[in-house]
């Protein structure tokens, strides 16, 4: 029984410091400013990474940039008040799967969780799933 309440005040606790963070204001999540922002964390990310052309996401939370030296693609995707980054080469990208605007993509990398990239018209989303289909296998 002891177990139970401790395990209901540590939700309680937790909750509480959660609501008086979002109260108080002190969480923002994670946005880009421009695709230079994007380019600009990957430079420093990355020593070397020439950016090629890239895309942003309308909400400015996730970037697909292509590398102008290698058959790479560098992506930013943003997970709670930070931006995750991967540099996805030949082999790495497990599914693409293209929904209106969006990009449903699945890596072969069990740490990143499955994102959602989203562009601004079916037309971008679609470019960019090729170019993310050549490096499945």
């Amino acid at each position: 029984m002891l177990i139970l309440w401790v395990l209901l005040g540590s939700v309680v606790g937790i909750s509480a410091m959660v609501a008086v963070n979002a109260w108080l204001g002190l969480y923002t999540p994670a946005k880009l400013d421009s695709l230079d922002d994007a380019i600009a964390r990957l430079d420093t990310d990355s020593v070397g990474f020439e950016a090629g052309e890239g895309e942003m996401a309308p909400d400015g939370r996730s970037a697909l940039v292509s590398d102008a030296t290698q058959p790479r693609l560098a992506m930013l995707v943003a997970r709670g008040s930070d931006f995750v980054i991967r540099y996805l080469e030949p082999g790495i990208v497990k599914s693409v799967a293209t929904e209106g605007s969006e990009i449903a993509l699945k890596l072969n990398d069990f740490t990143f969780a499955p994102a959602r990239l989203a562009f601004e018209t079916p037309e971008q989303a679609r470019k960019w799933a090729g170019r993310l289909e050549t490096l499945q296998g």
